[in-house]
Formats: structure tokens, C-alpha cells, sequence
């Protein structure tokens, strides 16, 4: 029988310490290298990792503001003389217009005398918090307190 199977291409200690060095440390190397390029982005920039540009590339894809359509009345300008309308036009009309996924819709007595009958701090507390279909502050995060109340009210027509 021949030896030429049995043969290794390892031969001195030597050989093998170097071969069993670069057995742990190529691996480790390589996953470093992808830990980095991970954490730093595509392009290197270190900024990748920030707060804000990570609630950049997590904010929904899909975005609307409604434009007013109403000419100014004489002498003053339209919708600035109603408290809450702002918001609603911008964040809650979208769902609350036409009662999608649930919600109440604008103007429905029905709809809103349940959650009216909690409380008015009851509901103003859901659009802060958020329930249901509905993200926190109805999806707009820059609306205050006060603001969300005075939406609330409106779609309610509690009185301001």
C-alpha cells in the first residue's frame, strides 16, 4: 500500500500552530469587518447610528397633508378661527373621515356618544396614547397636549 494518502500537509509544529491561528483568527476577522460595515452604513458615515437617522428610515412610507381648499373669508382667514381644525385636517382626518379601520367618524353622534359618555379626558388620553388602529398622537408625534385636545374636541364638537 502506498503512503501518499495518509501524507499531511502539515509537517512541522510550526505549520500547524500557524494553520490553527488562522483557523480563529480569519473567521473573527471577517465578522468584525461586517459588524462594521453594519453599524456605519453602506457608505461609512458613522452618523448611520443617530436617533435621527434612525427615525428616518423607520417613519411610514406613506405620508398626506390635506391642503385647505377654502378662500379666505372677507377680512380674515379660512379655518384659523376654529380651534383643532388644523390638526384634524392634517393627522385625523385621514382615518376619521371616512371611519377607516374602526374610528369614529367626523360629525357621527352614534359613533362618538360611547367614548363621549367616558369622558372627554378619557378620549383626549386614547388619541394621546393611542388605541386600536390609531398610533399614538393619531400619528402626528410634533402635535402637543393641548393641541390633541382641542383636535379631540373638535371632531366631538365639544364645546372650546
Amino acid at each position: 500500500m502506498s503512503d501518499a494518502h495518509s501524507e499531511s500537509f502539515i509537517k512541522t509544529p510550526r505549520q500547524l500552530l500557524i494553520v490553527v491561528s488562522l483557523a480563529l483568527l480569519v473567521p473573527i476577522a471577517v465578522i468584525a469587518l461586517i459588524v462594521s460595515y453594519v453599524t456605519t452604513g453602506a457608505d461609512g458615515d458613522k452618523s448611520a447610528m443617530t436617533s435621527e437617522s434612525i427615525e428616518l428610515r423607520i417613519r411610514p412610507v406613506a405620508g398626506f397633508e390635506l391642503a385647505s381648499t377654502d378662500a379666505p373669508a372677507a377680512g380674515g382667514q379660512a379655518g384659523a378661527a376654529v380651534p383643532g381644525k388644523a390638526l384634524y385636517d392634517k393627522a385625523c382626518a385621514g382615518c376619521h373621515a371616512a371611519g377607516v379601520a374602526g374610528a369614529p367618524k367626523f360629525g357621527d353622534k352614534a359613533a362618538w356618544a360611547p367614548r363621549i359618555a367616558a369622558g372627554l379626558n378619557t378620549v383626549v388620553n386614547n388619541a394621546i396614547k393611542g388605541k386600536g388602529a390609531m398610533p399614538p398622537r393619531g400619528g402626528s408625534g410634533d402635535a402637543s397636549d393641548a393641541d390633541i385636545k382641542a383636535a379631540v374636541e373638535y371632531m366631538v364638537g365639544a364645546p372650546r
